[in-house]
């Protein structure tokens, strides 16, 4: 039994991006294809998040260590930009206090926007730090040191004369996984660099925090199919012990359970049939507890459910650069 792949995209496209993800949901699917069917899904998946308006980021095992969650968001939070969330998140914190930013798009000082307005710089940049402070510092959705940071981002957005604004700032180290060392957030009061223990966490606070800037949600796409693989198939690319593929279904497992946490989150992992297949070491009968979170107990006769956590899936589609599906109404 398998599930045609326009019909699952379709389905995804409706049930889940159009109404359920941007509405603060959040889900995990599983796809089973050959290369073509998962290069398509992933492709239609960018195209379908950029129409509702979700970030869309890929992660492949292949080059990232599953199995090291603070990994993961490393690679997920190098294909965004924070200065433009940053930027978007201020003009429009501006914008519902009544204030107009002098050049959208452009950080700017805060004597600008004070001229622009025709207020006191003293006082304005007062009401700022108060609605950073209400709006960032205090929205626990988020972790402290997530907060911190963003509040640094954000106040950045005023001071464009700060020699951190750039892509050197130890913010964004700290963010992508290339602070070396700790001390130089020191001023910033960020306690703790991004780890195994805080990963997830940190996953749950992007999320929050990109709903915050304007975005719909996140979309990611990742591709597990390294996991099953091993020997001269391996190239040069991530090694996975039998261990490791443990370790790899147990973050899966555990970004599961953490859904009503990860609100607009879709993540579609892509996979093939080494996932579902007989190896005792590689596939989902290596860890039960992620098996029994996305295998159907119960099946329709005669077809498969599209709709189910783990899907199958069927058919091809014409090599040339993929359609997205038609609007939903």
């Amino acid at each position: 039994m398998a599930v045609p792949a326009h019909e699952w995209l379709e389905l995804i496209e409706r049930e889940y991006l159009s109404d359920f993800v941007i509405a603060g949901g959040a889900a995990v699917k599983f796809a089973v294809g050959d290369d073509h069917q998962l290069a398509v899904v992933a492709r239609v998946l960018q195209l379908l998040a950029e129409r509702h308006g979700l970030a869309y980021v890929s992660v492949d095992a292949a080059a990232t260590r599953l199995h090291m969650i603070q990994d993961v968001f490393f690679v997920i939070a190098g294909q965004l930009d924070w200065l433009e969330l940053a930027q978007h998140f201020v003009e429009a914190l501006f914008g519902r206090e009544g204030y107009e930013w002098p050049r959208p798009g452009e950080a700017v000082s805060i004597r600008d926007v004070a001229e622009c307005n025709s207020l006191d710089v003293t006082l304005l940049r007062r009401d700022f730090r108060q609605w950073l402070t209400a709006e960032v510092m205090r929205d626990t959705d988020m972790t402290q040191d997530f907060r911190v940071a963003m509040t640094r981002l954000c106040l950045q957005r005023l001071e464009p004369e700060d020699a951190e604004l750039g892509s050197n700032s130890p913010v964004l180290q700290w963010l992508h996984g290339d602070l070396r060392r700790i001390g130089a957030l020191k001023q910033t009061f960020i306690t703790a660099r991004i780890s195994r223990y805080n990963g997830r966490a940190m996953l749950r606070s992007l999320c929050r925090w990109l709903r915050l800037c304007g975005r719909q949600g996140l979309c990611v796409a990742l591709d597990i199919r390294q996991l099953g693989r091993s020997g001269t198939a391996l190239g040069d690319n991530v090694r996975y012990s039998p261990a490791a593929v443990l370790d790899a279904f147990e973050v899966l497992r555990q970004i599961i359970d953490d859904r009503e946490h990860l609100g607009g989150l879709m993540l579609v992992v892509l996979a093939d049939q080494s996932l579902i297949g007989d190896d005792p070491r590689r596939s989902l009968d290596a860890y039960l507890a992620l098996k029994m979170r996305i295998w159907s107990d119960v099946r329709p006769e005669g077809r498969d459910n599209p709709l189910a956590p783990l899907v199958v899936l069927a058919g091809q589609q014409p090599a040339a650069e993929p359609s997205c599906p038609a609007p939903t109404a």
